[in-house]
């Protein structure tokens, strides 16, 4: 595969962009295998991310949770993620992942097979995971997910 170099969005990617709320993350040609977590939460940390593999040139979503020191001491697991994209009309799972490897007792991260961003060039990518967690002998409390953000990554 050819290195892909990155352009700007057309007037109308950027409008529609726009009015689905979600900014966008365009990758670096130089970028590492590592992309940026988007998180929240205090005693239990969930995060995600669309994962650029620059060698391979390809995208995957992965997903995480992690019982933060000091919190409630909680088991965690994060299943079911998903990587979406916007067409410009409406949002569709590329890939997905049940990841159902049960309970972890600190972290626990699952991610979704690769794919070439390039076959959807004028596509953004999203990334969508359930996170539960419990207290030992507690009720689980778990939540669907999806960051506003869109990852972008435009073809030549």
């Amino acid at each position: 595969m050819t290195l892909k170099q990155l352009g700007r969005i057309g007037t109308a990617g950027a409008l529609t962009l726009a009015a689905a709320g979600a900014s966008i993350v365009f990758t670096p040609s130089m970028a590492s295998a590592d992309s940026a977590w988007e998180c929240y939460g205090k005693q239990v940390k969930r995060c995600a991310t669309v994962w650029w593999d620059d060698e391979a040139d390809t995208y995957r979503a992965r997903a995480k949770i992690t019982d933060v020191a000091g919190g409630g001491d909680y088991t965690v697991k994060v299943n079911d993620v998903k990587l979406l994209r916007f067409n410009g009309t409406e949002t569709v799972t590329v890939k997905s992942a049940k990841d159902d490897d049960g309970w972890h007792s600190t972290e626990d991260l699952a991610g979704t097979a690769s794919v070439n961003p390039c076959r959807w060039p004028k596509n953004s990518f999203h990334v969508q995971a359930k996170f539960t967690w419990k207290k030992k002998g507690g009720t689980a409390s778990t939540k669907t997910w999806r960051p506003d953000m869109g990852w972008g990554h435009l073809c030549n």
